[in-house]
């Protein structure tokens, strides 16, 4: 009986001595801390925000309807694949339904082609696209484009000062088609 209490208390004390030593906590070596990078760079973010404002701009100054919008993603300079497909998301507010042009283009639902598998018009939707001039963190001079057929579109060309998190668009000359 005195050998079992011992044992006992033998490992209620080396429970002990491990429950009341203080714990430290070893940093794992270098190659295990990896920095997670944004995925979209606060310069991609202001770019974007331009770009979506400039888009949406022309858009409600003249559309061809908003059962779909294309988007020629080629010409939002200095974004990444990945912050392009959030231009994409943030258009949703014009219409559910918001495509690259480059994989819409030929689709026969959304555009009426001439003989030459041109682009004529849109069928109740819009073409977005911007033709970027002039950039800095702080200012751009920038135009949207809305089209919507050979004989549809409009131009508008925005002076946009960025202040305090948010571009702010002048209108300073506008063409249509």
């Amino acid at each position: 009986m005195k050998k079992i209490a011992l044992v006992l208390m033998s490992v209620i004390l080396v429970f002990s001595i491990i429950a009341c030593t203080p714990q430290t906590n070893i940093p794992k070596s270098n190659t295990d801390t990896t920095t997670k990078t944004p995925e979209i760079s606060g310069d991609e973010r202001q770019r974007i925000d331009l770009y979506v404002s400039v888009m949406k701009a022309a858009f409600n100054e003249e559309n061809g309807g908003s059962a779909f919008v294309a988007v020629k993603l080629d010409t939002l300079d200095g974004l990444s694949d990945k912050a392009k497909v959030e231009v994409l998301k943030e258009l949703t507010s014009l219409s559910p339904n918001v495509y690259d042009f480059e994989k819409v283009k030929d689709d026969e639902t959304k555009f009426e082609l001439d003989e030459n598998r041109r682009l004529r018009r849109t069928l109740n939707g819009s073409l977005l696209y911007i033709e970027l001039e002039q950039y800095s963190k702080s200012k751009a001079t920038i135009t949207g484009v809305s089209w919507f057929g050979n004989l549809g579109a409009v131009f508008p060309s925005y002076e946009a000062t960025y202040k305090n998190g948010i571009w702010k668009l002048k209108l300073i000359r506008m063409a249509v088609s």
